[in-house]
């Protein structure tokens, strides 16, 4: 293999910071468009409650339509939320298979630089495209994660506007 030159090595960055940055902006925006939806599917819950008289469990249907309201109509809230959960500690892990090993730099963890003198050190050390490389597969995993969740949410809501639909349709026929 032959080696690689600076200005090879410049570009390289280059990339991995713009994929960085593109991965960033796609977890902030699944974060936005769970809230949006979120507060939309609320407020569409409203309109459905207001058009069939009640939701389930509002009347004198038993504890099993409790049960199926909160099991499938707020089903969608919640998991709209937990597309907010997911942050860096519990993203899925990526494996440090560097020669040197990560300095983590790019993420400051107080625990782990104490002082300015550490984190100088450290900064000194990295290599930055293995520092580059790093975050850009951690954030992608997590921003991998948070459509999951958020394509879940979207069943689940339509799942739950499906049940609803169901049971005023029960109520017509």
């Amino acid at each position: 293999m032959s080696p690689v030159s600076p200005s090879d090595v410049s570009t390289q960055r280059q990339y991995l910071q713009v994929s960085l940055e593109e991965a960033q902006a796609t977890v902030r925006a699944y974060d936005t468009k769970a809230q949006i939806v979120g507060i939309g599917y609320t407020f569409a819950l409203n309109i459905v409650a207001n058009v069939i008289g009640g939701l389930p469990g509002s009347g004198g249907e038993g504890p099993i339509f409790v049960l199926l309201f909160w099991a499938v109509v707020m089903a969608p809230l919640f998991l709209f939320g937990y597309v907010l959960y997911p942050s860096r500690r519990s993203a899925p892990k990526v494996n440090d298979d560097t020669e040197a090993g990560l300095e983590r730099t790019l993420y400051v963890q107080t625990s782990r630089y104490k002082t300015v003198t550490d984190l100088q050190s450290a900064v000194a050390r990295a290599d930055w495209q293995a520092e580059l490389a790093y975050e850009v597969l951690k954030v992608s995993k997590l921003r991998e994660q948070k459509r999951l969740r958020f394509i879940t949410a979207l069943y689940a809501t339509m799942l739950s506007f499906g049940a609803l639909a169901l049971k005023q349709f029960s109520g017509v026929v």
